[in-house]
């Protein structure tokens, strides 16, 4: 009986096992290439800028006390006045008869005497009433004085002074009312008013601002009656003044009043029958809001220049390309006078 063949078996077997190795090996191979994913890149977060700190409120404008205005007589019978040196500013316009008025802003106390104190006038008004300031005067017509009170602005005459104004016996009546630094301080301590929320003017050496064309003398036709002639001093830095009477001198220093800077200022000038005087002389009607034309002597040179009168505080000034006026420091002169008006020189 012939012996089974066993080689197929075997064969079968040995095929197998090859067959899981390669199956093996395979698998091996495939875990070898495989690559490992990348990490997706994460966008590191930017800082919130830090704010900037918030800058202080611009400072309050700077303040100016109250100034208070005083009526200067300017007849042939107040003169020499006293104190005119040492006002801030002076408005100085026509009233009855062609004398002219002047109304000195004082914004500290004088330290002298201060006078003739006379009545107001329409202008005083509006000056009172623009530059928020309190007036100390003689009195006033009808007109003025209902206007005055209207305004509710603080006017005080002889009896509301309450001795702040007094009396002088050198001078005859009415002529002969005056007031000094002493009786000023206390008025102001009395009214004890606010700062006005204006300065005056900056001022400026007008030898640094172009435009200006040299002029020794001139002269101001304010009326008929009333002409100054003005005259450049460099040893004084300021313009001395005369007319009719002669020099304007101040009765306290007896010297020459000078102004550093004087303003020739063009209004609407207008016949006002609603004020008249003693003698029945029609007084006049200065219009001080608006814009028009000025000329400014200060320095020895003469600009011609635009101004505009808002509603409260100092005109402005302005050159024709628009640049301030030059102002020296020191006593402004204003005059008031009729538009088309200027100075002439000789």
């Amino acid at each position: 009986m012939p012996i089974p063949q066993r080689r197929p078996t075997r064969l079968v077997a040995a095929l197998a096992v090859g067959a899981l190795a390669a199956v093996g090996c395979g698998s091996a191979s495939q875990v070898a290439v495989r690559k490992t994913p990348k990490p997706t890149p994460v966008a590191t977060p930017t800082p919130a800028p830090t704010p900037a700190p918030t800058p202080p409120p611009p400072p309050p404008p700077p303040q100016s006390p109250v100034p208070l205005i005083v009526q200067i007589e300017n007849s042939p019978m107040s003169r020499p006045q006293s104190g005119l040196p040492t006002a801030d500013l002076i408005y100085e316009y026509v009233t009855e008869g062609g004398i002219t008025r002047m109304s000195a802003f004082f914004y500290h106390v004088p330290p002298g005497s201060v006078g003739p104190v006379r009545s107001a006038r329409i202008a005083t008004v509006q000056l009172v009433q623009i530059y928020g300031a309190a007036l100390l005067y003689s009195g006033a017509g009808q007109y003025v004085e209902g206007q005055l009170n209207g305004a509710n602005v603080p006017h005080l005459g002889e009896t509301a002074a309450a001795g702040d104004s007094f009396r002088v016996g050198f001078r005859a009546a009415p002529h002969n009312l005056y007031t000094d630094g002493p009786h000023i301080g206390h008025l102001l301590d009395r009214l004890a008013l606010p700062p006005v929320g204006y300065q005056l003017w900056p001022r400026v050496d007008p030898a640094t601002v172009p435009g200006g064309h040299p002029i020794g003398s001139f002269t101001v036709p304010i009326s008929a009656y009333e002409q100054p002639s003005y005259t450049w001093h460099p040893e004084l830095n300021g313009y001395t003044r005369s007319d009719v009477s002669g020099p304007l001198i101040d009765a306290n220093s007896n010297q020459p009043v000078v102004a550093p800077t004087v303003i020739v200022m063009q209004v609407d000038v207008s016949p006002a029958p609603e004020v008249h005087d003693v003698t029945g002389a029609i007084g006049t009607r200065h219009t001080l809001a608006g814009t028009g034309n000025a000329q400014i002597l200060t320095g020895g040179l003469g600009y011609d220049v635009s101004y505009t009168q808002g509603s409260s505080g100092p005109p402005q000034f302005t050159l024709p390309g628009g640049a301030p006026a030059p102002i020296a420091p020191g006593l402004v002169w204003i005059i008031l006078v009729p538009r088309g008006v200027g100075y002439s020189v000789p």
